[in-house]
């Protein structure tokens, strides 16, 4: 087989997996046999598998796209934007659900603790929350674009983690809308699935403005005082 059907494959196994784990009749399979506070970490552990194992299969087509030169200023833009994605990846853990209790660490420990299990759907809407809904997987796609070096294979990787990301996140917003219902909804009309749209944008630099300048019916009262 050639290196694009190989990687090809690796992708959409992958995929599948992930999202075959996350169907209902999984879930329901899943928590007649174990407990169902273990899933998210036996969830992360599959997938970390699958993972490793499709990048020891992966195949490198040895043809480059571009190969940005070390030193130059369009690499250091490159690293800049890779090393912001995963920043800013862990740092949206502030506003959303625990980077544990995305793992699935959390639910163990506070279950073997004896301690109420957290709602893993809930409206969150301090920091980039208030924009952006999935602001983890804006960062994962960012990350798979910004490398300085892009061959043949890495575009294909990028394209295919862009389509997963964006088809599993749009399915992963429509399951908070079945679980929370018209809250969930209100709070999608006010945000954006990953990218920013222009009314988002405009929000974003309104609010930035009063963060910085303050209110302008603050400035009002001190000026008539």
């Amino acid at each position: 087989m050639t290196w694009w059907m190989v990687d090809l494959i690796i992708i959409v196994v992958y995929g599948f997996q992930h999202t075959l784990l996350t169907t209902k009749w999984a879930v329901k399979i899943y928590n007649k046999i174990l407990p169902d506070y273990s899933w998210n970490f036996v969830y992360s552990i599959l997938s970390v598998v699958t993972l490793v194992l499709g990048f020891n299969y992966w195949q490198s087509s040895n043809i480059y796209l571009f190969h940005l030169i070390p030193g130059s200023f369009s690499y250091h833009i490159m690293l800049v934007l890779l090393s912001l994605s995963l920043f800013f990846f862990f740092y949206c853990f502030k506003y959303t659900t625990s980077f544990w209790q995305w793992l699935g660490v959390k639910q163990i420990s506070l279950k073997l603790m004896k301690k109420p299990l957290p709602a893993y759907y809930k409206i969150r809407q301090d920091g980039v929350k208030r924009y952006i809904r999935f602001p983890h997987h804006t960062c994962l796609i960012v990350f798979f674009w910004c490398h300085p070096v892009m061959t043949l294979d890495t575009l294909l990787l990028a394209i295919g983690a862009t389509v997963y990301l964006y088809v599993g996140t749009y399915h992963q917003d429509l399951r908070g809308l079945r679980i929370i219902g018209l809250e969930w909804e209100e709070y999608r009309k006010n945000t954006c699935l990953l990218i920013p749209g222009p009314k988002v944008i405009s929000r974003m630099i309104s609010d930035f403005k009063k963060l910085f300048y303050g209110s302008p019916n603050a400035n009002n009262v001190v000026n008539k005082d």
